[in-house]
């Protein structure tokens, strides 16, 4: 049985995926809106090492606090993929700049214009076809009996061309989408499927960042260290350098007009350092999904990934390590199908146990959305108090920025309750917020293995119930 997939989306996640299966020698044509020029934002963003070296680029090695390596950009040069100064350890501020903490940091800075141009270097090589300037418009599907996801059967997937608006329907075994976001493809399937639902406003935030020269002769000791301002307006805030020239300067919040606009915020950032020069270099703004990862990845011939299927660390919006990990599960995925001769849903459900089971992603984020949007609630002061009582800890944070979700045991929650005695309406919050956390934890710890129509409605009506009590919609 020979086997033609189609990915909708050359992201990083869509790219990866279509690299590995042209490996296994699995014909696999790739559609992206863009022309190949555009690809990745014209800017650099931490992303998981773990995820690049499970991706197998050469990764660069630490010394003196800077990046050496073939993949590593000169000082002010715009070639290579990495930025050359390394933040190992990053420090963490209060929102009212009260209180700092210090995390391992495990991501890389990486310039997602040149990821994306290296991964579709990688996987032409490989023998991947890229047609640009197509989008998808819809999937090619059929129903038989009654309406549940057993009897829907994706065949194929409408696309148009952007600037001539020709359309073409194309047939595949399997199509997979990985076009960001406005999630058009599972949109366009029926409700009852589980996976056609829109992603509501409080699950993006709004970010924007400006790459800025600074004058190389100011003395180090003058220059502000990295840091990254956490729960700063329902967000965050942050300085990272780039290099000895450059330095990064950005700020998220909640997609809400009720927040200030994350331009202004790094305006009075930037206005407070004078050896930050005027004209922006490199940068810009967009939305970040935050929410929470969708419960169901596939359907009958169909996989979604990436954004579309909300995967990113929900606690600061880094997408491209999981959509990396997820488009590479999801190759295997695809190949067990082609072996098995087979695109059905009980196949393709490895996907979600990779996900939620095997790699525990899935459960932690779940549970950090729940945490996020609980602790969205709290005022500056009382964010504070938290971290300056140490009812935030270091290690609390460095796990939930790293996109680890930790349980709290009784010794941690006696603690707690000890340090926190003056302020009962804080830890009143605090301890909603933890333990409804936890309990999304373990429901998702029991996410079922393998696809059964009334097993994984019952379990997913609950975890439709927990979301809720966190105000999660």
């Amino acid at each position: 049985m020979r086997y033609r997939v189609i990915v909708i989306g050359a992201g990083p996640g869509g790219v990866i995926l279509a690299r590995e299966l042209a490996k296994q020698n699995i014909e696999v044509i790739v559609y992206e809106k863009k022309q190949y020029g555009e690809l990745g934002h014209n800017w650099s963003d931490a992303v998981e090492l773990v995820a690049l070296e499970a991706a197998g680029i050469e990764m660069p090695q630490l010394l003196n606090h800077s990046w050496q390596g073939s993949l590593v950009k000169e000082t002010g040069s715009e070639c290579g993929v990495f930025e050359k100064h390394a933040i190992p350890r990053l420090l963490i501020q209060s929102p009212g700049l009260k209180s700092i903490k210090e995390i391992d940091f495990k991501m890389i800075t990486t310039d997602r214009h040149r990821l994306a141009h290296l991964l579709v270097k990688e996987a032409e090589e490989a023998g991947v076809l890229f047609h640009y300037g197509w989008e998808g418009q819809g999937l090619l599907y059929r129903e038989s009996g009654s309406g549940n996801l057993d009897n829907l059967f994706v065949y194929g997937v409408n696309v148009k061309h952007v600037k001539s608006g020709r359309e073409q329907a194309l047939q595949a075994d399997i199509v997979v989408e990985s076009s960001g976001f406005q999630s058009t493809l599972r949109t366009s399937l029926p409700a009852y499927s589980g996976l056609a639902d829109c992603f509501d406003r409080s699950d993006f935030a709004l970010v924007h960042r400006e790459v800025r020269s600074y004058q190389v002769d100011m003395e180090r000791t003058k220059l502000p260290p990295d840091y990254y301002r956490y729960g700063y307006h329902t967000g965050y805030q942050w300085i990272h350098y780039h290099n000895e020239s450059t330095i990064d300067v950005g700020a998220g919040v909640r997609d809400d007009p009720g927040n200030p606009d994350p331009k202004e915020l790094i305006e009075k950032c930037i206005s407070e350092y004078p050896w930050i020069e005027k004209r922006m270099l490199r940068g810009g703004r967009s939305l970040c999904i935050v929410g929470k990862p969708l419960m169901n990845f596939v359907a009958n011939g169909f996989l979604v990934i990436g954004d579309a299927a909300s995967t990113s660390v929900p606690t600061t919006g880094c997408g491209v390590g999981s959509a990396i990990l997820v488009g590479i599960w999801a190759a295997e995925v695809i190949g067990e199908a082609v072996l098995a001769k087979s695109n059905n849903l009980e196949i393709l459900w490895s996907i979600n146990k990779k996900f939620y089971l095997e790699s525990k992603r899935g459960i932690n984020f779940a549970a950090l959305s729940a945490l996020r949007v609980m602790l969205q609630t709290l005022s500056h002061d009382e964010l504070d108090y938290l971290y300056i009582r140490d009812l935030m800890t270091s290690e609390n944070l460095q796990e939930a920025i790293n996109g680890i979700f930790k349980p709290a045991d009784n010794k941690t929650k006696i603690r707690a309750l000890f340090r926190g005695i003056t302020h009962p309406g804080v830890m009143m919050k605090l301890s909603k917020a933890v333990n409804m956390s936890a309990k999304l934890y373990d429901h998702f710890s029991h996410y079922p293995p393998h696809w059964d129509e009334s097993e994984y409605r019952k379990w997913s009506t609950r975890a439709k119930e927990l979301y809720t009590e966190c105000q999660l919609g």
